[in-house]
C-alpha cells in the first residue's frame, strides 16, 4: 500500500512538474509576444513622428489664421488679409496634405462661415488640393497614421 502511494505521489509530481513547465513556457511566450507588439507600435510612432510634427505645425497655423479671421473687428485689415491668404494656402495645399478628415470638414465649414469665396477654388487650386490629398493618402498608408485621427 505504501509502495502504491509512493508511486502515485511520484506520478503526480511528474504531472504537476510538466503542467508548471508548460504554464511557465506559455506565460513567457505571451510576455515576449506582448513586448514585440509594444516595440512594433513604438517603432511605428517613431516613423510617423515627422508626419505628426508637420501636422501639429500646420494645425497651429490654421488655428491662428482662424482666430484672426473669426475676430476681424479686433485685428488690423493687414492682419486679416494675411490670415485669409495663409488660411487659403493651408486649405488648398499644406494642411490638406496632413489633416484628418474631421479637420478637413471643419476647415470647409469655417471657410463657408467666414467667407464663402474661400471655398471657391480655381482649377489650379483644385488640382493642388487633389495633390495634397493624394499625398496624405500615401502618408497614411506608408506610415500607418490613420489611427492618429479620431473617428
Amino acid at each position: 500500500m505504501l509502495d502504491s502511494i509512493s508511486k502515485l505521489v511520484q506520478v503526480l509530481s511528474v504531472v504537476v512538474g510538466v503542467v508548471i513547465s508548460i504554464w511557465s513556457l506559455t506565460t513567457a511566450q505571451k510576455s515576449e509576444a506582448e513586448a514585440r507588439v509594444k516595440e512594433a507600435e513604438t517603432r511605428k510612432l517613431e516613423l510617423a513622428k515627422p508626419f505628426l510634427e508637420l501636422r501639429q505645425k500646420f494645425y497651429l497655423e490654421a488655428v491662428h489664421a482662424a482666430a484672426v479671421l473669426a475676430n476681424p473687428e479686433v485685428e488690423t485689415e493687414e492682419d486679416v488679409d494675411k490670415a485669409r491668404k495663409r488660411f487659403r494656402e493651408l486649405y488648398v495645399a499644406e494642411l490638406s496634405m496632413v489633416e484628418c478628415p474631421n479637420v478637413e470638414a471643419s476647415m470647409v465649414h469655417l471657410a463657408q462661415t467666414i467667407d464663402k469665396d474661400l471655398t471657391k477654388l480655381t482649377p489650379a487650386q483644385s488640382a493642388a488640393l487633389d495633390l495634397a490629398h493624394a499625398l496624405r493618402d500615401t502618408f497614411v498608408m506608408s506610415w500607418e497614421v490613420a489611427g492618429t485621427c479620431p473617428p
